[in-house]
């Protein structure tokens, strides 16, 4: 057999698999798809695998997403998702990234409109736990070469750590997943209907999600897209002039969300 007809017998068995209407022209490809009394039933075995390891998948980086929706409505939205975007991966970790936007469009979930924010949250949780590893910079190393190089720390440039994500919601989705999480003491939010951003970070390898205030949340977003410590620090004062800015700076550091710094052109 050669290579291009295995890969046109492939893509009618997938077709086949993802849109069921598709396998009556499946069996037209030749013995892998013959006509046989039990090809429906050998075809929905296929499929329910397939949707198991769909729902599976998804599970594990939505898990909060399956505790609010229950098992059944997370089963029919998987094979739902699925078949709308299979996955492009050979790592299903990699499956699920546009969810978020596929529930904004799902008319189920038009009555809970907070679940897309929960799942884009959700998903940054779950890429930072798979993001590289990186050596963080601490707060005193960056005196010392401040002080040894004579740079200007108002103007230090810093990038980031792989797993540094920062999430923004109008709903109360940070807590909404805090309260979700082991041992926690955190009830579900009375008013889930306000605004809410949220730090994500892993330490070792336990992603932390960490509530904290927009003016934070906009120096960091800052810092993100390259602005310098001064520049940051302004938007954040620029939203609240009692913006606490040693106590912050030290709790980023302290957190390990910077790996470089740079003044110019040149990483330090």
């Amino acid at each position: 057999m050669s290579a291009s007809a295995l890969a046109q017998i492939q893509q009618q068995f997938a077709a086949a698999l993802l849109q069921p209407e598709a396998a009556t022209d499946a069996a037209d490809a030749g013995e892998l798809f013959a006509a046989h009394p039990a090809q429906d039933d050998r075809l929905a075995l296929y499929r329910g695998n397939l949707t198991a390891i769909w729902t599976a998948a998804l599970r594990n980086a939505y898990p909060v997403l399956h505790a609010l929706v229950g098992e059944d409505y997370f089963a029919q939205m998987a094979r739902s998702f699925g078949r709308s975007f299979p996955s492009e991966s050979g790592d299903l970790n990699d499956f699920g990234a546009r969810l978020p936007a596929f529930l904004t469009q799902t008319p189920d979930a038009a009555d809970y409109p907070y679940f897309s924010d929960v799942a884009e949250l959700e998903w940054q949780i779950h890429r930072a736990y798979y993001a590289a590893d990186a050596d963080s910079m601490s707060l005193p190393a960056l005196v010392q070469l401040v002080g040894e190089t004579g740079q200007d720390l108002q103007q230090a440039r810093f990038e980031l750590h792989p797993a540094f994500g920062l999430h923004a919601s109008d709903w109360a989705t940070v807590a909404i997943w805090l309260a979700h999480q082991p041992g926690t003491q955190t009830g579900f939010p009375n008013n889930i209907r306000h605004s809410s951003y949220g730090l994500i970070l892993r330490t070792q390898w336990s992603v932390e999600l960490t509530e904290i205030q927009q003016p934070a949340y906009l120096a960091l977003q800052a810092l993100r897209a390259g602005a310098s410590l001064s520049e940051a620090l302004e938007a954040a004062v620029n939203a609240d002039c009692d913006f606490d800015i040693s106590s912050n700076v030290q709790a980023w550091f302290h957190a390990g969300l910077f790996t470089k710094v740079r003044f110019s052109d040149d990483s330090l």
